[in-house]
């Protein structure tokens, strides 16, 4: 346990196979896990799990676990942590049997007579897009609307899918600027430590800047000019986060480099709890053109 202990953190993401096991053995409770038993779905489903020799043998063309003096515990993590980045590669189907593969809503859509459009950066466009549906890489949020406005005149096109992501772009510079990120941070923290809040509203809310402002007002009359150019009784859905993903990826990166900060190690942590809980809640609105 002391030596457990040592090296993994409260924010430590434990990568390994049948991880319950080596849990239990050292009587640990951990909440970051990924587990690559349950990552690659066995064929019969249920509790059933794939041996790592197999999984290994099978995705990584390797064979591991052939010493008759047992397990090498080296070998073992290599092939699980392997096995994991696989999976975040090539997405959640990735190695899953013919069974559990999800099919994409683009699909169904066509095999259900249905045409549609996907409107987005390139890489999302190369992702989800199918053979089936037609695809329109952009470079910004006007774009994005101009094609996305002209899919709505189309008669033929039922679906259409975009993304406006100038307000990401925003946090992602925020988060890279050493500066800003800690002015940020001690603004958050104060938030956090100093003001009384009710248990059910936990919620960091820092000043807005007038670039962000400038921003959030791009996006709502963006979202307005869409609107607008609806047809009656289309279906508008917006889906939109509730946090900064982006500064929860920097927090995560500063506690994995380990590096001296202005900022002590345990408000990070806290800070970063507060943070990945907003930044894992996801907001939807769905309204019908009358």
């Amino acid at each position: 346990q002391e030596d457990f202990l040592k090296l993994v953190y409260k924010e430590t993401i434990l990568v390994g196979h049948s991880l319950e096991n080596d849990l239990l053995a050292l009587k640990i409770s951990h909440g970051l896990v990924i587990d690559t038993a349950l990552l690659y779905k066995h064929p019969r489903g249920g509790s059933y799990k794939t041996a790592l020799r197999i999984l290994a043998k099978k995705f990584l063309s390797r064979e591991i676990q052939q010493s008759g003096t047992g397990h090498d515990s080296i070998e073992d993590a290599r092939a699980a942590m392997e096995l994991a980045l696989l999976k975040i590669k090539h997405g959640p189907d990735f190695g899953s049997p013919p069974s559990f593969i999800r099919t994409k809503l683009l699909t169904v859509l066509s095999e259900c007579g249905k045409d549609s459009s996907v409107i987005d950066d390139v890489s999302i466009v190369k992702r989800y897009a199918s053979a089936s549906s037609h695809a329109f890489p952009v470079n910004s949020d006007d774009e994005a609307l101009s094609r996305a406005i002209k899919e709505v005149k189309n008669d033929r096109v039922h679906f259409i899918w975009t993304q406006f992501s100038e307000l990401n772009s925003y946090f992602k510079k925020q988060a890279e600027d050493e500066g800003k990120l800690n002015a940020k941070l001690a603004e958050m923290i104060s938030l956090l430590t100093c003001q009384k809040k009710p248990a059910n509203k936990k919620d960091i809310k820092c000043s807005i800047t007038s670039d962000l402002k400038e921003i959030l007002t791009s996006l709502d009359a963006r979202v307005r000019s869409l609107y607008s150019s609806l047809p009656t009784n289309s279906m508008l859905i917006i889906c939109t986060g509730h946090g900064d993903t982006a500064i929860v990826r920097r927090l995560r990166k500063m506690l994995t480099e380990k590096k001296e900060t202005t900022i002590c190690r345990e408000k990070i942590v806290k800070l970063l709890e507060e943070l990945q809980a907003q930044a894992e809640v996801a907001l939807c609105f769905v309204g019908v053109k009358n």
